[in-house]
């Protein structure tokens, strides 16, 4: 019993038309539902963004999918803990699930949903050493197409105890741990088969968004989404390199109200009842990232909720 899958994840914006203008760079499908401006991938049916405006920036609330005979039996299990308030749905969201906040207040949203399909198919070829896929012709990398994303993979959100809130996702919602940077970022699995994290806590003042991540088709796409961003004027946060927890290639762009949003590719799959060994990377001689830059001294910097003083 247990979170199954991440759906889509909701923010208040200070100005809705830039927000789109983002989005849509990044390479999402934008479309106006009542107040809300939903951004999707292209080609999967499933909302992956929803955007609210207003202020202060925040984080709406993330939605995660469960098995349809597990909601209740759920929500049971809420119910019986004193650090769980069941809590109304907003009013411009669709309201389907259960709504609930945890010990520090984030609200949540749970559904009985599958993961909608992506895109599978490659957009690009590829010569290996003794397998020639791209015979007589140029990387089509080569015309430098605009990238878009095949899904939403993951989120990192901002807590103001990492273990506490890595705790309340083993029980009762059903995660593991993967991996962890000593006691500030705990990186979470589900067990019935998922990505090496589809959420992540990083210690801070306050819960919040720290970053949301968009799979692409290739670790070039990576480069080139990046590259693309830049070059449309946005802040190259980090990137691109190769992550330790997680394994994969990654290049992270602020937004204009300085979110995070990461394009990725080749991230670790734990399957289904494999016995995952998680390890502190904080113990490691080398570095959480294995090539690419320094990340930025503001990287991990909650922008989202200003430090108490």
């Amino acid at each position: 019993m247990g979170i199954r899958n991440i759906q889509h994840l909701a923010l208040t914006v200070p100005d809705i038309n830039s927000a789109r203008d983002f989005f849509t760079d990044f390479g999402l499908e934008t479309i106006e539902r009542g107040d809300a401006v939903v951004c999707r991938c292209v080609g999967r049916d499933q909302d992956q963004l929803v955007l609210i405006e207003g202020h202060p920036r925040r984080l709406g609330y993330v939605s995660f999918g469960v098995g349809e005979a597990e909601l209740q039996e759920m929500k049971k299990a809420l119910a019986g803990r004193d650090d769980v308030s069941f809590a109304d749905a907003p009013a411009w969201s669709d309201g389907e699930g259960i709504w609930f906040t945890d010990f520090e207040g984030m609200l949540t949203n749970l559904r009985a949903a599958d993961e909608a399909p992506w895109r599978t198919e490659s957009a690009a070829t590829f010569n290996r050493p003794g397998k020639r896929e791209r015979v007589g012709r140029r990387s089509e990398f080569l015309s430098r197409a605009a990238v878009n994303p095949r899904r939403l993979g993951h989120v990192v959100l901002f807590t103001t105890d990492a273990a506490r809130k890595m705790d309340f996702y083993t029980d009762p919602l059903g995660m593991r741990l993967s991996d962890k940077v000593a006691n500030f970022l705990n990186f979470m699995y589900c067990p019935t088969g998922s990505d090496h994290h589809v959420v992540a806590f990083a210690e801070s003042w306050s819960w919040g968004l720290q970053h949301a991540a968009f799979e692409v088709d290739s670790t070039d796409e990576v480069g080139i989404a990046g590259d693309q961003m830049k070059g449309k004027g946005y802040v190259a946060a980090w990137g691109p390199g190769r992550h330790g927890p997680g394994s994969n290639v990654f290049y992270y762009i602020r937004d204009p109200f300085n979110w995070l949003f990461e394009y990725f590719a080749d991230l670790d799959y734990i399957p289904e009842g494999m016995e995952w060994e998680a390890i502190d990377w904080a113990e490691r001689d080398d570095s959480p990232h294995l090539w690419g830059p320094t990340e930025s001294s503001d990287f991990p910097t909650n922008f989202e909720t200003p430090k108490p003083r």
